[in-house]
């Protein structure tokens, strides 16, 4: 442990004496001038002149062979160093509130706890992390999550329409406008493997989760997306026609945060205090929310290829194909996992915007028979409107997919 002034003075020593001690000399001396040793100083007249060197080796060959650099006794004189200014301590960072968003979204992956929900957080600069801290009430907060790289987020600069599902959507293009981050478009297989994979909030408050092959930089901090893939993870519901301009976007590039989540705790009203990580949980810098997961990944998947089929009688059957929110990638399986306790389905038959009979279901297919149809609409109908839901035991319904067949 030195001074500043210590070490100084110490440097410079090295220094100076380096250069003292550029010029070597080499002599014999005779055996009886065994007293000299290295280290000591001697003088040497050369030429007339008269110079000071200390001995750096000595060799025994009964005569002594000395090395020996030059010197200058100055250098090591004490002088004055130049004195620090003393380092005044850091100021104090002003950190404002961090921008956090939470996200009621299905599992994407299929391996995250089914009720957990997604928090993302945006900041600049960027604090490092930040904490989520939640609370039945106003105190004893507790820490469910932290966000350790910021969010790629965004508003939509045009309207979304509703596109296809389950094709890219070629037709579409839109123009969103980062808050931070940046966009890259991916190759189609890519594209197929995850990757661009992005959600959008609706004026109701849910997600949609699409895909998008091509991001395009169109202006400042703003990019022109299409090649989309709609409606992923079984959010089609979420679409609107068209979703107005100025939408929330979120980047799912991993930069969002599960928070893991109790079956017990979904549904229930909690408040949020969010903030720096490296901060008290008082500082002004923290903001407080109040916001309820729905716990959407314990939800069902809406049904597909929904399908009607009239006999000879006037019975209609209604069939259609399950879809699974758990392990349905495979191609290898016959059919995929049912991710349920049990396979159940409600069947509501519509009039216009009334429900005249819901129909229950253990397998894809019901019989909507003649005279249930004549006992709701009088006779047989050319068309029949309906919605149909898969049930989980923990969710209820599922999604809802209307037709009319």
């Amino acid at each position: 442990m030195l001074e500043a002034e210590q070490a100084a003075q110490i440097a410079e020593v090295w220094l100076f004496e380096a250069w003292a001690a550029r010029e070597r000399a080499t002599f014999a001396l005779p055996p009886s001038r065994l007293a000299l040793e290295p280290g000591d100083l001697v003088t040497l007249d050369i030429g007339g002149r008269s110079r000071l060197v200390r001995i750096t080796e000595v060799g025994e060959h009964g005569v002594r062979d000395i090395e020996a650099r030059s010197i200058d006794p100055d250098v090591y004189a004490t002088t004055a160093s130049a004195l620090r200014p003393p380092v005044s301590p850091p100021s104090s960072v002003i950190v404002g509130q961090p921008f956090v968003l939470f996200l009621d979204l299905p599992l994407l992956r299929g391996d995250e706890p089914p009720q957990a929900g997604t928090v993302a957080a945006a900041q600049d600069p960027w604090p490092g992390a930040v904490a989520f801290y939640r609370s039945p009430e106003a105190s004893n907060f507790l820490l469910k999550a932290v966000a350790v790289a910021p969010a790629t987020t965004g508003v939509t600069l045009d309207a979304l329409p509703a596109g296809p599902t389950s094709r890219t959507d070629r037709a579409t293009s839109i123009r969103v406008r980062l808050d931070q981050g940046a966009l890259a478009s991916v190759t189609e297989l890519a594209l197929l493997g995850g990757a661009n994979t992005a959600a959008v909030q609706n004026e109701d408050g849910d997600w949609e989760v699409l895909q998008f092959q091509s991001a395009v930089l169109v202006a400042p901090a703003t990019y022109q997306l299409s090649r989309f893939l709609r409606g992923q993870a079984g959010t089609e519901a979420a679409m609107r026609s068209p979703l107005a301009a100025g939408a929330r976007f979120v980047l799912l590039d991993g930069a969002p945060t599960l928070v893991d989540m109790g079956p017990d705790e979904v549904g229930l009203g909690y408040t949020w205090r969010c903030g720096p990580a490296s901060r008290d949980l008082g500082s002004a810098s923290y903001v407080q929310v109040t916001h309820t997961f729905q716990g959407l990944g314990l939800r069902p998947l809406s049904p597909a290829h929904l399908r009607g089929v009239r006999s000879g009688g006037g019975d209609l059957t209604l069939s259609w194909m399950r879809r699974t929110r758990i392990g349905g990638d495979s191609w290898d399986t016959l059919e995929v996992p049912l991710a349920e306790d049990s396979e159940r389905y409600e069947i509501d038959i519509l009039d216009g915007a009334d429900v005249v009979r819901t129909l229950t279901a253990t397998s894809p297919s019901v019989t909507y028979s003649a005279a249930d149809q004549t006992a709701d609409f009088g006779a047989p109908q050319p068309a029949i409107a309906l919605t149909i839901a898969q049930l989980s035991a923990t969710f209820g319904r599922g999604t809802p997919r209307p037709a009319t067949l």
